[in-house]
């Protein structure tokens, strides 16, 4: 439930537009006399059936610094008696204990539309407005509102409340006295306000850039080289194993060579190769083959 703001039940009235007397009620106007809720405080069974406001506010945000935001408020008596005087205010508010926004007028500025078409401001601190409301109808009000620029950074928003007071009679349940008192009927809307944000620091797009020379730190998959190359003397085997495996690290095989002859004629055990023999056959062959031609030379020349 929301409660108007002690300052707004203590304010005096300011009516701009005249109105009827309410019938019963203390010369000093409705704000002479008490609260119904404060007279039934013991018994705490008030509870207002006649007036209905309503507010709306066509924006939910409003920037601190822009224009007039309108807004729309209304009165219904749903009542069977007809209401002489309804005094009407209007005003933004935070339920809060920081004293610096107890006074919401500073920060929100707001004003209605009289009956000759003007704006009148709005201060928050009385009625704007008082009239007669018969009952079954409707009066509706024209308001616009607007947050000023140099705002306190943390306030986000506030509530704007549309209310409606009119001369109500309390009877006490045990002795039957009747007291005469004022009811509300409040409608309200709420909006925010965007707080200023401070911009942040854009971080720098130029990155140092790694040179030919720096070590990059991912690996890769090329081989360096460190790495064995196959030779053209490297046997077959020796290459495809080479190209099979460029990252290995291990060293080429090494080509054999033909070991010295031993003092009988034969190769050694450990330096000797199958390849050898077909070598010495064919230097045999070649031997042969020349002791033959000086032999024909010689026949002819005989």
């Amino acid at each position: 439930m929301k409660y108007r703001p002690a300052v707004i039940t203590a304010a005096a009235s300011v009516a701009l537009l005249a109105g009827t007397p309410a019938a019963g009620a203390a010369e000093g106007g409705l704000d002479s006399l008490p609260a119904c809720t404060d007279v039934s405080t013991a018994y705490g069974d008030y509870a207002q059936r006649d007036l209905k406001a309503s507010l709306e506010i066509t924006a939910d945000e409003l920037a601190p610094g822009g224009g007039w935001t309108p807004a729309k408020g209304t009165l219904t008596n749903l009542g069977r008696r007809d209401l002489p005087e309804v005094e009407v205010r209007a005003y933004p508010w935070i339920q809060t204990e920081d004293p610096e926004y107890q006074d919401m007028s500073k920060f929100v500025k707001v004003e209605m539309r009289a009956q000759d078409g003007t704006w009148q401001p709005v201060n928050g601190t009385g009625a704007v407005v008082s009239t007669p409301l018969p009952s079954g109808q409707t009066l509706a009000y024209d308001l616009r509102i607007r947050v000023i620029k140099d705002v306190p950074a943390g306030f986000g928003g506030s509530e704007f409340n549309f209310m409606g007071t009119f001369a109500d009679v309390y009877h006490f349940p045990d002795t039957g006295k009747e007291v005469e008192c004022t009811a509300d009927a409040i409608g309200y809307d709420v909006f925010h306000t965007p707080r200023p944000s401070t911009p942040k620091p854009t971080p720098s797009s130029a990155r140092p850039t790694p040179s030919a020379s720096q070590g990059s730190s991912t690996p890769t998959a090329t081989p360096t080289s460190a790495h064995p190359t196959a030779s053209p003397s490297t046997t077959a085997s020796a290459s495809a194993s080479a190209s099979a495996s460029p990252t290995s690290t291990t060293s080429a095989a090494p080509v054999p060579v033909p070991a010295p002859s031993s003092a009988d004629g034969e190769l050694a055990a450990t330096g000797g190769s199958d390849a050898t023999l077909p070598l010495a056959a064919a230097a045999g062959g070649l031997a042969v083959l020349g002791a033959g031609a000086v032999a024909f030379a010689r026949r002819r020349r005989g």
